[in-house]
């Protein structure tokens, strides 16, 4: 049985039972009547259409995803609105049959309280039937995010062009500098092996992610020569909390493909994390010019550590590019917690 046949044979089970508890409720104390049977059939479709209705608005507006402090009034608004409107279509439809209002006010806010407390109940068991599959999805989703970022993190660093560079550049430095030649190699075989770990862990403590760039940065720097200066300024407290994998790897890159290598003259990569009111704040600040006409790989790849931060963190972590005078600075907010 599918999910999809498992949700629609609760839905008419649900407001199924409730009808037919209204109805032997009814019966006791007016009998039977073709307006009681009527209305209540239309209570039943009515009832499935609205809160199928509201379903979709809290999946496609991700309420869910968002912290309790904004997503419990939406919920509890939508379950209120719900039974506003059922109990308004109740009176309308009795009316329609008796043409005069027969419910008096104590009835008619009764009538609102019931339909309120079914909404409420009906919202409360969908938010916990559905909390599982919720965590699977955004466990798949999460994953798929991370493989991307890990599949282009290695597309940048063995494409040709990088390859050819990095060898290159070693093959001139095994004559004249065969120390600094092996500490490309073990550079090269670091950013590798990172891009290439077996493990599939959703965070990862900074310090790791600083130790790879560091080690990207050793192979840019032979490349870019005296044009290349790098700053790097991590607080230890900073560096035990836990990361998305890559996302330094990415804004790094980014500096590096649109920043520095654009600019003729030196230029300087600096990059900075420290803790801040409950927050880690990671900067990472590069000579050049913030472009709309940025290409699709740069907006691609930072695109993929937004989606990552939100499915990690919800609206708790940002993700924002500025231009400062001849400088882009790349700001991260993710919520500290020690690893």
């Amino acid at each position: 049985m599918t999910v999809r046949t498992k949700y629609w044979l609760c839905q008419c089970a649900g407001w199924g039972a409730y009808c037919v508890i209204g109805v032997a409720t009814t019966l006791q104390y007016t009998g039977p009547t073709v307006s009681m049977f009527v209305g209540y059939g239309l209570f039943f479709i009515y009832s499935i259409g609205m809160t199928d209705w509201f379903r979709q608005q809290i999946r496609n507006r991700r309420w869910m995803e968002l912290p309790a402090r904004r997503r419990i009034p939406r919920l509890v608004s939508g379950a209120l609105l719900i039974g506003a409107v059922q109990a308004a279509l109740v009176l309308a439809v009795d009316y329609g049959f008796r043409r005069q209002m027969t419910w008096p006010a104590s009835d008619r806010l009764w009538l609102w309280f019931s339909t309120t407390n079914a909404s409420l109940v009906w919202t409360f068991l969908y938010v916990q039937l559905t909390a599982g599959r919720r965590r699977q999805e955004r466990e798949v989703r999460l994953d798929l995010a991370l493989r991307d970022a890990e599949l282009r993190a290695l597309e940048a660093q063995i494409n040709p062009h990088f390859l050819f560079n990095c060898l290159n550049s070693i093959r001139a430095l095994v004559a004249v500098d065969p120390p600094r030649a092996q500490d490309m190699l073990t550079s090269l075989a670091n950013v590798l092996r990172h891009s290439l770990r077996p493990d599939r862990e959703q965070t990862v403590p900074l310090a790791i992610e600083v130790e790879s760039v560091e080690d990207y940065l050793a192979l840019e720097a032979v490349r870019f020569e005296q044009r290349l200066n790098v700053r790097v300024a991590i607080d230890p407290e900073a560096a035990r909390c836990p990361v998305p994998p890559m996302l330094l790897q990415t804004l790094v890159e980014n500096a590096i493909k649109h920043g520095i290598a654009q600019v003729t003259e030196r230029g300087d990569l600096v990059i900075r994390a420290a803790c801040e009111n409950g927050m880690v704040r990671i900067e990472v600040e590069n000579t050049g010019r913030l472009r709309d006409s940025e290409d699709s790989g740069g907006k691609v790849g930072l695109a993929n550590a937004r989606e990552r931060l939100r499915l990690l963190y919800g609206d708790r972590a940002s993700l924002n590019l500025r231009n400062e005078r001849d400088r882009v600075r790349a700001t991260v907010l993710i919520p500290a917690m020690p690893s």
